[in-house]
């Protein structure tokens, strides 16, 4: 059995191939499709594990590379998953609720998540217990708003150098961000997807959470990024050759 078929076989005990009903599906997905079973899309397997591999090695790359990578996962079934391959793999992540403008408008998401950082400390400090009753309550109601929209990217510096996304029809407005940045994206992409909305996808059964935790758990390995001295020592050795503006308009996390 060759590495491929046995990737197959593993993706269709863990149900990658089931797409949409076949009344809801995007036309520019037709060469992945396989054909109908019980009135739902099924992918070609062996055209998936292609995706899922060269999806593997660009990010592989970037990890190498020591490049960041934000994994974008909103829909109920991914929230979990993303979480936990996120903070397995050191990467940021959005499990929650896309802010609008979380790429586009970085520099006013960045003091929202200064705003959260100084929150959470002060309640590590016991700075809050200064405050009246009241205000208090304020700042921990003001906490949980700021925490489910920004926990997972609580330590970004700067706009991530690429994000990957779990249903690209699902998270379209993330994939949208990044486009308008010239950010490398990837997306898992079901039966609906707009493949010309990323710069590359893994074809796949994006509503079972069993699917999408094998994708994500086979592209886990690539996701670990080299440490920063590693990377410093590669540049050292390496020849030398040759001897947006954005606007301030506050985001909503609700």
């Amino acid at each position: 059995m060759t590495a491929n078929s046995a990737l197959v076989k593993d993706m269709l005990a863990n149900a990658v191939h089931i797409g949409h009903k076949r009344q809801y599906w995007s036309a520019k997905m037709r060469d992945y499709i396989y054909g109908t079973q019980n009135h739902t899309h099924v992918f070609d397997l062996s055209k998936t594990a292609t995706r899922l591999e060269a999806v593997k090695a660009a990010l592989a790359d970037l990890s190498a590379k020591g490049k960041s990578v934000l994994i974008v996962g909103t829909k109920l079934q991914a929230r979990d998953l993303v979480r936990e391959i996120a903070t397995a793999t050191n990467c940021y992540y959005i499990d929650s609720k896309w802010v609008p403008g979380l790429l586009t408008n970085f520099p006013t998401i960045k003091r929202r998540i200064a705003t959260y950082n100084k929150i959470e400390k002060d309640l590590e400090d016991g700075a809050l217990d200064t405050l009246t009753k009241k205000e208090k309550s304020q700042k921990l109601k003001e906490l949980e708003k700021l925490r489910k929209a920004y926990e997972g990217i609580k330590d970004l510096k700067r706009t991530p150098d690429a994000v990957l996304v779990v249903d690209g029809y699902y998270e379209l407005l993330a994939l949208t961000e990044a486009k308008k940045l010239k950010l490398p994206t990837y997306a898992l992409l079901g039966s609906t997807g707009d493949i010309d909305n990323t710069t590359d996808f893994v074809p796949c059964n994006v509503n079972s959470i069993k699917s999408l935790k094998f994708v994500l758990e086979y592209l886990k390995p690539a996701l670990f990024r080299a440490k920063k001295e590693n990377i410093f020592k590669t540049e050292r050795m390496a020849p030398k050759a040759g001897s947006e503006e954005v606007s301030e308009t506050e985001a909503s996390e609700e």
